[in-house]
């Protein structure tokens, strides 16, 4: 299975999305917080310590977790690592991203999908069962054309 990360970069021409190397570590605390590369004091296994920088004392301090390489992620790790941390997942073809949101509506989770003959990507709001299933190929994206209507089905 093909996972690749990657987050994206604001530029003067606009954004772009730089793929992450297949080295980047990722290590969750035991807060529940993702950190990426960070400094990793000791090392047992998958259990890590790592230097944790922010403290309102200014202060540096230690903290525990579990480290994962981005080449050794499982699928559910990635989409909950991409989720978390806001950035765009590939996997095995299919892509998951944040949509931003706008004055009526917050930030969603969403697939992209592309219509027979397009170009451009379209965003469509999932949750995790239902990202999972377009995955292992349990479910469908399905869009009429006809009435701009787009929904996820089972396969």
């Amino acid at each position: 299975m093909k996972i690749k990360l990657y987050k994206t970069v604001k530029t003067p021409f606009g954004t772009h999305l730089e793929e992450l190397p297949p080295t980047t570590v990722f290590v969750t605390d035991e807060e529940g917080v993702i950190h990426r590369n960070p400094e990793i004091l000791e090392q047992d296994g998958d259990c890590v310590v790592i230097k944790y920088d922010w403290n309102p004392c200014g202060e540096p301090e230690e903290r525990m977790g579990t480290a994962v390489a981005l080449a050794t992620l499982k699928p559910f790790e990635a989409l909950r690592i991409a989720k978390r941390k806001h950035l765009v997942a590939d996997i095995d073809g299919r892509r998951f991203e944040w949509w931003p949101g706008n004055r009526r509506e917050l930030p969603k989770w969403c697939a992209g999908y592309r219509k027979k003959r397009g170009t451009r990507t379209h965003l469509i709001p999932v949750d995790e069962q239902q990202a999972l299933g377009l995955i292992f190929g349990t479910h469908k994206i399905s869009y009429w054309t006809n009435s701009n209507r787009c929904e996820i089905t089972k396969a």
